[in-house]
């Protein structure tokens, strides 16, 4: 779609499925890539990666709650006391997550906005988030199919990173795509995508994918039992695979992380025996990083094996520079 239709076409579609009143506005915003609702007289935005308190209200308390109920029946999901909360996604591919009373004290509704325009590589180097460098190692780890893990803080850009990478996997391999929401949207004429509903979880559709026939899979983000059923995947003939994962920081501590995950939702290892296993599965970790002025960047790109980690790229604030290390990148 031309960026300069891209406005008329939101608003369109905003009017027809979400009717937001005051909220239109931000939602037509491209500068704006996160809505946040807490109650009936505070409302936020997340503007070019700064958080900043928007001069408006919604009515009453009541108003809100219509409002969230109004935006989970657009989104074909039933809000109520009775269940309270909802994680869904509207027509225009924005992700919503409501919560109302009793679980939440105040209505709270919380809306990340869907990209029209794709974010690209060349706008990721403009901004500082990759050297030309380091796409080009990571277009050669993707392409050789080593198993990635995106690492970051919530808003780091995980996602927009995945899809990038996403885009150099060769066309000739097929794909199965497995989202709590659908966020990523690949352009990959050989991909299927699944996303979690009620009874069939993430751990649950990465089972299912194994009988897809895929040369890949890739799951939006690890955080429960589909950690060691997507771990099993990378290690028995689907190489190449990738996701990502909340984590404070990367290398080691995205393995113990994993592990963490995996043990807790009962994978009948021991930690180290679930660390060991990861790290003779995991062969790159990447993390990124969201500045105090809102840049979100690549920290560090690590090689794992099962004895050591070592670094291929890092990011130096000192000199304000990306920085290669002595591992090779495949």
């Amino acid at each position: 779609m031309k960026p300069n239709l891209v406005g008329v076409y939101r608003r369109s579609l905003l009017n027809r499925v979400t009717g937001l009143g005051p909220l239109d506005d931000l939602l037509l915003d491209e500068s704006v890539s996160d809505i946040m609702v807490n109650g009936a007289g505070v409302v936020f935005c997340d503007r070019n990666g700064m958080m900043e308190r928007v001069e408006q209200t919604l009515g009453e308390r009541d108003e809100v709650v219509l409002l969230a109920q109004r935006l989970a029946a657009r989104a074909g999901r039933t809000l109520t006391t009775q269940t309270p909360l909802c994680d869904a996604q509207l027509s225009d591919g924005s992700r919503i997550h409501c919560a109302i009373p009793p679980v939440a004290a105040e209505p709270a509704i919380t809306i990340r906005r869907r990209r029209y325009i794709p974010l690209s590589v060349q706008a990721c180097l403009e901004s500082g988030a990759f050297s030309e460098g380091m796409w080009r190692d990571l277009v050669a780890i993707v392409q050789n199919r080593l198993n990635i893990m995106v690492a970051g803080g919530a808003g780091t850009g995980k996602t927009s990173l995945l899809r990038l990478l996403a885009s150099a996997i060769p066309a000739s391999e097929r794909l199965v795509v497995i989202e709590d929401v659908r966020e990523l949207r690949l352009d990959h004429a050989n991909a299927v995508s699944l996303e979690t509903r009620s009874g069939y979880d993430a751990n649950e559709l990465v089972n299912h994918a194994l009988r897809m026939r895929p040369d890949r899979i890739l799951v939006g983000e690890v955080r429960g039992a589909e950690v060691l059923a997507l771990i099993e995947a990378m290690a028995t003939g689907h190489p190449g695979s990738l996701s990502t994962v909340h984590s404070r920081s990367g290398g080691i501590e995205t393995v113990h992380r994993l592990a963490r995950i995996a043990v807790r939702n009962g994978a009948g290892l021991s930690f180290g025996e679930m660390v060991e296993q990861i790290r003779h599965t995991v062969e790159v970790i990447v993390y990124m990083t969201r500045t105090a002025d809102g840049r979100r960047r690549i920290s560090a790109i690590d090689r794992i094996d099962p004895s050591t980690v070592s670094t291929v790229w890092k990011y130096d604030r000192s000199v304000d520079r990306f920085l290669a290390g002595e591992s090779a990148p495949c």
